[in-house]
């Protein structure tokens, strides 16, 4: 009996399986507060397929973005540079200012990866000018109706056309298209708007929270004045997760699973009334989480670790896996050897907000701009005013005690640990430390 290309990979003995080039799978959510899985102790919230490819890969609860918005998220994952060195550092800032170099799926595509993107874009350059050679229907802004939207069909589209249907069910009809199509090895680059506002769920879904929004509050999320709508935004990520199964599924199906790294992460936290706050972009603990699992056959151990990780590491991880080194110097570290079960070599993350204007935010309010410091247990936020606060995230989890003024030890080491990630990425903002 004659083997199709995909039942001969299949049967391939392992040792050469693993020479093979894996298939690499982004998965990217919108305003997804990091509370909003059942893996991450949330029992309020059904999200069944995310919580399983966590339990079958490595799940990183302390998972922080590099920059917690969505423009400047994408900029970092194409480029691998922090907003400050790309230029791309906010949703008012979008096209790459000070970066000139080879994109991550540019690169990929150059050593033989079939290069996919499918859903939100939201950056000034478009797709085919960072590397994607195929795009079946993409969103060319920052959010979109969920019910029949305006999404560009083909890579070089130049007009929005009406597409009936709910997004989130489109955006994986076409992911899965791919999978099914695709040729190894491919970078499959999927972003769902879900669940960005103005969030819409379908009638099964809306069900399973329906007249409980009072008791539907994630259960470490900082107390509150503020009314959220949890019920609707339950509704849309649980939603959400029955077409990330649906990806999942395409790519065991298709025999792809022991050869494919899939990674889901958040592209920022969301406030959810967080300090009287909604939206991201601030400081905060529910800003700057998001959930972050990799799971795949190249993912070698399983389970929960809380190594320092942010959105800066991804590029530097599909790179790894691709055996591509990068044309330029990148900015984070490869989660690899975390993967496999070592040690990551980081003990902190870091964050950053660079752009102070009104324009920096949809809503023309103005952020001041700061960095951030993220270890297991303290945070250390210091702002362009040279302001700095500490907190202790064992002890104080919802970040009501400033530590600062104190002085503890605990504030000159995370001064020690930001001033050298300062000078690694060349930040201007060094300056403020004094």
């Amino acid at each position: 009996m004659k083997l199709s290309r995909r039942q001969f990979l299949a049967s391939l003995p392992a040792a050469a399986a693993q020479s093979r080039k894996p298939n690499l799978v982004l998965v990217i959510t919108d305003d997804h507060h990091w509370q909003c899985l059942g893996v991450a102790g949330n029992p309020k919230i059904e999200t069944p397929n995310m919580d399983r490819l966590a339990r079958r890969g490595v799940y990183f609860p302390d998972f922080i973005l590099s920059t917690s918005q969505c423009a400047p998220c994408r900029g970092i994952l194409l480029s691998g540079l922090e907003g400050f060195q790309s230029g791309l550092d906010s949703n008012g800032h979008t096209a790459f200012t000070h970066f000139r170099g080879q994109t991550v799926p540019a690169q990929l595509r150059q050593a033989g990866y079939e290069t996919h993107l499918v859903g939100k874009w939201h950056v000034a350059p478009l797709p085919e000018a960072c590397g994607f050679a195929h795009s079946p229907l993409w969103l060319r802004g920052g959010g979109s109706p969920y019910i029949n939207p305006k999404l560009r069909h083909g890579l070089t589209a130049t007009e929005d056309r009406e597409t009936p249907g709910h997004i989130t069910t489109l955006l994986t009809d076409a992911a899965v298209g791919v999978i099914e199509k695709a040729k190894s090895p491919y970078l499959l680059w999927l972003a769902y708007n879900a669940p960005h506002e103005p969030w819409t769920a379908s009638e099964s879904f809306m069900a399973k929270y329906a007249g409980r929004n009072a008791t539907l509050t994630p259960p470490n999320h900082p107390r509150t004045e503020s009314k959220f709508d949890w019920a609707t935004y339950y509704a849309v990520i649980t939603e959400l997760d029955a077409h990330i199964g649906r990806v999942a599924d395409a790519i065991e199906k298709a025999g792809q699973w022991e050869n494919t790294l899939l990674i889901v992460m958040g592209d920022n936290g969301y406030l959810a009334g967080t300090k009287g706050l909604n939206g991201k972009v601030h400081a905060w603990e529910t800003s700057l989480r998001a959930p972050f699992l990799a799971a795949g056959g190249p993912v070698k151990t399983q389970g929960p670790n809380r190594a320092a990780v942010a959105s800066i590491d991804v590029p530097a991880t599909l790179l790894d896996y691709a055996g591509v080194r990068s044309s330029h110097t990148l900015s984070g570290t490869s989660l690899r050897g975390a993967l496999s079960g070592g040690k990551f070599p980081r003990q902190a993350a870091f964050s950053c907000w660079n752009d102070g204007r009104p324009e920096g935010l949809a809503i023309r309010v103005a952020v001041e701009p700061y960095r951030a410091v993220r270890t297991a247990t303290h945070k250390y936020v210091l702002w362009e005013s040279k302001k700095e606060a500490l907190f202790d995230l064992r002890n104080d989890p919802h970040e009501e005690t400033d530590l600062a003024p104190n002085r503890p030890p605990e504030l000159r080491a995370m001064r020690s640990r930001l001033r050298a990630r300062m000078k690694v990425t060349n930040d201007p903002a060094i300056a403020w430390l004094g």
